[in-house]
Formats: structure tokens, C-alpha cells, sequence
């Protein structure tokens, strides 16, 4: 593979790290939710090693901010993403 070419890994989480890394983020998930999420078309991106679910931290991150919304100071106010910067990078170990 030419060095144009190559395509830079990142490290993929199973089902349970998955949930973990959202939880972390303060999206309290377990497993078994991503499992349902995925079954239904309205999760994280996940593909697949074998038979086992695989999730980029990076999906995993996309996911995370399209389902948080900015402050609102009424209920009334219509939900806009939060383009939060500050939330950290996922790691590619």
C-alpha cells in the first residue's frame, strides 16, 4: 500500500466499551441499549469483526453530540446542536 494510500487505523471498541465510553461522556448506555439502538436504525454507526459489534470512538463521539442540544432558557425554545469544543478528541490507541 502506497503511503497516499494508507488509511490511518483507529482502534475499535466492542458493545461494552462502547457503552462505557458514552457513559463517561455522561450519556449513561449499556449494552443491551446500544444492542436495541442498533436493531432499530437509530444508534451509533457500528460495524462488525466476525460476529462481534465494532464502534469507532469517533462514531461513537458523532453520536454524542448530535444527540446533545445547547441551552435553552425555556422549554418553548426549539432544541439546536451544541457544538461544544470542548469535549475531548477520541483517542486512536
Amino acid at each position: 500500500m502506497s503511503e497516499g494510500s494508507a488509511r490511518k487505523f483507529e482502534r475499535r471498541l466492542s458493545r461494552k466499551e462502547a457503552a462505557q465510553y458514552l457513559t463517561r461522556l455522561g450519556m449513561t448506555m449499556s449494552a443491551q441499549t446500544l444492542a436495541r439502538l442498533y436493531s432499530e436504525c437509530k444508534g451509533p454507526e457500528c460495524g462488525h469483526i466476525g460476529r462481534r459489534a465494532a464502534y469507532k470512538p469517533s462514531d461513537l463521539m458523532r453520536y454524542f453530540r448530535e444527540q446533545t442540544s445547547a441551552p435553552n432558557r425555556s422549554p418553548r425554545e426549539p432544541r439546536r446542536p451544541d457544538f461544544d469544543d470542548d469535549l475531548p478528541e477520541p483517542a486512536n490507541d
